[in-house]
C-alpha cells in the first residue's frame, strides 16, 4: 500500500521529463548515470532555495524528482548539472555519430543549444547545512562514479562546490555516521 502512495505521488512529476527523440540511455554507462544523479541531487536543493522536499534520482533510468519544500517542482531543464543538460549533451554526442551529413551535423547543433546554461548555485545563495548534508550523503550513497560526467560534457558544464560541500562529498558517509552516532548516543 506503501509503495502505491508513493508511485502515485511521484509518477506525475516523472513524467514532466522525457528523452530527447533519438536520444538512447542504454548507451550511457552506468558510472556515467551515476554521476548525472550525483550532480541532479546536488543541484536541486539549489534551485529549490536551499531546501528540497523531494529529491530523488535512480541512476540505473536516470527518473528523478525534484520537488521544492513549498511542494513546487522546480523546472531543473534550464540549469546546468541537471538530468535534463547531461542527457542534452549526452543526446548532442550521439547525435553526431549517427550523422553522416553537414546538415545533419548543424541539426544535432541546434539541439546542443537547447541544453540548459544557468548555474544552479547562483540561484540561492544560502543553502541551509542540514539540506545539504542529507543530499550529500544520499549521492555519495548511490554514486561510485567518476569525477567527469559524460565523455561528451562540455567545459562549461562544470561548476566547483564550495569547501565544505567537497568534505561531505568525499567523506559524506562518514560524517553521517557520526552525526548518527551523535545523534543515538544523545538519545540514550
Amino acid at each position: 500500500m506503501y509503495s502505491l502512495l508513493l508511485f502515485s505521488l511521484f509518477s506525475p512529476i516523472l513524467a514532466n521529463y522525457t528523452f530527447p527523440t533519438g536520444f538512447d540511455v542504454s548507451e550511457i554507462s552506468a558510472n556515467t548515470k551515476a554521476s548525472w544523479c550525483l550532480g541532479e541531487l546536488n543541484s536541486c536543493p539549489e534551485l529549490c532555495g536551499g531546501s528540497a522536499q523531494v529529491n530523488h534520482c535512480d541512476s540505473s533510468t536516470l527518473d528523478f524528482t525534484c520537488t521544492c519544500s513549498n511542494g513546487s517542482t522546480a523546472d531543473v531543464a534550464l540549469y546546468q548539472q541537471t538530468i535534463p543538460f547531461y542527457v542534452c549533451q549526452a543526446n548532442y554526442g550521439q547525435c553526431i555519430a549517427r550523422s553522416s551529413t553537414q546538415e545533419e551535423d548543424a541539426t544535432c547543433k541546434e539541439g546542443l543549444s537547447e541544453c540548459g546554461t544557468l548555474n544552479a548555485s547562483s540561484v540561492s545563495t544560502s543553502t541551509s547545512s542540514s539540506s545539504t548534508t542529507t543530499t550529500t550523503t544520499t549521492a555519495t550513497q548511490t554514486s561510485t562514479a567518476t569525477d567527469s560526467a559524460s565523455t561528451t560534457t562540455t567545459a562549461a558544464s562544470t561548476t566547483h562546490t564550495g569547501a565544505a560541500v567537497q568534505l561531505l562529498q568525499n567523506h559524506g558517509v562518514a560524517v553521517f555516521a557520526t552525526v548518527m552516532l551523535g545523534v543515538l548516543v544523545g538519545a540514550l
